[in-house]
């Protein structure tokens, strides 16, 4: 099997059309190229060929998202990447079970565009280190 890819896009992984917009309108502000699947399992293909710089997940995808992440955190490979999550629920429990992901940005859902603004420029800030 080859290598996978270092790849300069962020891996979007929502089946929310409102919500892909709206990252959408977040990544052409910031310059940022994206990936975008709407499904789990696609994303994760994706991830077979390819190390994006970062993972955005919506917790509303159809594999718990926080499994996922501790999964990606234990490649040797993808460990580094920083993974965000949108999430519906943001009490802390959750916040608590994403930290013990080690899911490195958690954003409550309705999206806070200028939050997630935020996070791009500190990735992008990181990335050209």
């Amino acid at each position: 099997m080859a290598e996978a890819m270092p790849s300069n896009k962020v891996l979007v992984l929502t089946s929310s059309q409102t919500l892909r917009a709206l990252l959408e309108l977040s990544f052409e502000e910031q310059g940022v190229e994206a990936q975008f699947h709407e499904t789990a399992r696609e994303g994760l293909d994706y991830l077979k060929a390819h190390t994006p710089r970062a993972i955005v997940m919506d917790d509303a995808i159809e594999i718990d998202p926080f499994s996922i992440a501790s999964r990606l955190k234990m490649s040797r490979r993808l460990r580094e990447v920083p993974v965000v999550l949108f999430i519906a629920d943001g009490d802390e429990r959750t916040k608590l079970t994403a930290e013990f992901s080690r899911v490195e940005y958690v954003l409550s859902k309705p999206v806070d565009r200028k939050a997630f603004s935020n996070i791009l420029r500190n990735l992008s800030q990181q990335a050209s280190l």
